[in-house]
């Protein structure tokens, strides 16, 4: 492969751009701190949004990026490290080399003349600190440049005028051979200089560099996505999905989000808050004190995150096909009821009490004496949910839920179709009329006691319909929020009645919780498993 930049958004290779040059990153081991800077200059981020630094050695940043077009070695240079990049505005670019030349003529200016004197009194206050005597290096000075250097020394007081004894001393400072003499006191400032300048940025990057470090430990510490970030069993603890699921269902519903510029949270946090509120259900107070947010917001990212779950992913509650349900019954269900497609039952979640006498009937349950929503639910005998209804009173019998539901119809229910069922769904003939049979446990019906067929089919009937029930057990272990009881602002808001919205904020929850329970595998194991 041709060599190719590095630098994001930099298209350059050696193949299409031959007239370019290419210079491979600084050597790790051999210029570390040169990498560094290098690196940190093409701010270039890895998968997990830290600085990128590649393993292999064959990386390479184009001329295009350096200011003359090629890489200087010089420290002080601006072509030291690359510096031109698409995030970063450089106006003027050539300046920086004009700043560079002027000061290195400074440089030579004052090493050549390093006290320009105004006066007569001033020049030999400075050259008198170098030598003792000012005749010493007169003499010695000259011998080893040509023979000819004595004739300078006698000529030097004769073109003098008259004026003044200070215009005389004026051309001799920068030929007298004393300022010679500076030259190294310079070289050796500057040599001093450039250790102090590298210690410092060496000192610079590693207060950088323990500066990261500490930000990164910060967000570990942190109550975040990073908390469970790779690690399926911290995620599945927190979320109820391991980290690739969770990963997935992310990018896909992001695709949906309007991203806010002004929220702190990022929308990986927002949705590893919702699904930490469905799974571990901690109050809310506690979620704010745990994520650092205001009640208010909480409540706001819980609802839109919820509300786009129930738009996007509910139609992994699905009725699937013959094909796929016959496909996919396990065997030992296949070889008992050949033309089985559903296990059906009620579950009921509990609610706060009501102040209104009216929904507090309406709502009360015999069987869990207290108040509840009652949802109807099918699944198929591998353990998925295919039906779900929406939520009625604790009141309300099973058989009234499946007869005002749409379960009964020829949308989910072909000629001689089985479905499983608990006692208390005496709905055969409404399945008979779509030609469905409905299987239930046989009943005494007057007699002391069942026979022993009837006993055999009650049995293998059952040891397979208690799949539902760990289906609903397994879905409201997983989102402990279905345990209740639920507030009532939970169970149904005054934003949706104003909206009209016909599903209230308990189905929201319910259905989400279902299809998640999907994304999350079967509760078959073993020899019940597909």
């Amino acid at each position: 492969m041709p060599r190719s930049c590095c630098v994001p958004f930099c298209t350059t290779n050696k193949l299409k751009n031959p007239h370019l040059k290419f210079y491979i990153l600084p050597n790790r081991s051999t210029e570390p701190r040169r990498r560094t800077r290098w690196l940190q200059a093409i701010r270039r981020e890895d998968e997990f949004g830290h600085l990128w630094d590649p393993k292999s050695k064959h990386v390479y940043v184009c001329s295009q990026h350096f200011i003359t077009g090629l890489k200087n070695e010089d420290i002080a240079h601006p072509d030291y490290t690359p510096s031109l990049f698409p995030h970063k505005k450089t106006k003027f670019p050539k300046s920086v080399l004009q700043r560079l030349e002027r000061r290195r003529k400074r440089e030579c200016v004052q090493s050549a003349q390093p006290e320009s004197p105004t006066s007569e009194a001033p020049a030999p206050e400075a050259l008198a600190p170098q030598s003792p005597t000012s005749e010493a290096p007169v003499p010695e000075a000259p011998a080893p440049q040509s023979p000819t250097s004595e004739a300078p020394a006698p000529e030097a007081p004769a073109p003098q005028s008259p004026t003044s004894e200070a215009q005389a001393s004026e051309p001799l400072v920068p030929e007298s051979p004393t300022s010679e003499a500076f030259l190294p006191l310079q070289d050796l400032e500057r040599k001093q200089l450039n250790e102090e300048i590298y210690n410092l940025r060496r000192e610079r990057d590693e207060a950088m560099k323990e500066r990261d470090e500490a930000i990164r430990e910060l967000k570990t510490l942190k109550f975040s996505v990073n908390t469970v970030r790779e690690n399926d069993i911290k995620c599945k603890l927190m979320t109820g999905l391991s980290w690739t699921v969770f990963d997935t269902l992310h990018q896909y519903l992001v695709q949906f989000v309007k991203v806010q510029k002004t929220s702190k949270l990022s929308t990986q946090d927002q949705l590893f808050i919702t699904l930490v509120k469905l799974r571990q259900n901690p109050s809310t107070d506690l979620m704010c004190g745990i994520f650092d947010l205001a009640h208010s917001t909480f409540l706001d990212v819980f609802s839109r995150w919820l509300d786009l779950m129930y738009a996007k992913i509910s139609f992994l509650i699905k009725w699937p096909d013959r094909e796929c349900i016959r496909s996919t019954v396990p065997a030992e269900v296949l070889f008992q009821y050949p033309r089985v497609t559903a296990i059906i039952d009620c579950f009921e979640i509990r609610i706060e009490h009501s102040k209104k006498l009216k929904t507090r009937a309406i709502t009360y349950s015999k069987y869990k004496n207290w108040t509840t929503v009652k949802y109807f639910i099918a699944c198929h005998p591998s353990g998925s949910i295919t039906y779900l209804s929406k939520g009625w009173g604790g009141r309300a019998s099973d058989v009234h839920i499946v007869r005002n539901s749409d379960f009964l119809s020829q949308k989910f229910h072909h000629s001689g179709d089985q479905i499983l069922a608990d006692r208390g769904f005496t709905l055969k003939d409404d399945f008979a009329v779509l030609g469905a049979q409905l299987i239930t446990p046989s009943f005494t019906r007057g007699r002391k006691q069942l026979s022993a067929e009837d006993v055999a089919n009650s049995r293998v009937t059952s040891n397979i319909r208690i799949h539902i029930e760990r289906v609903i057990g397994a879905l409201k272990s997983r989102y402990h929020i279905l345990d209740g009881p639920l507030p009532l602002r939970l169970v149904k808001r005054l934003q949706d009645e104003r909206q009209k919205r016909e599903e209230a904020m308990i189905d929201r929850i319910v259905h989400v919780c279902a299809a998640l329970m999907n994304l999350s595998g079967s509760v078959m194991y073993n020899r019940h498993r597909i």
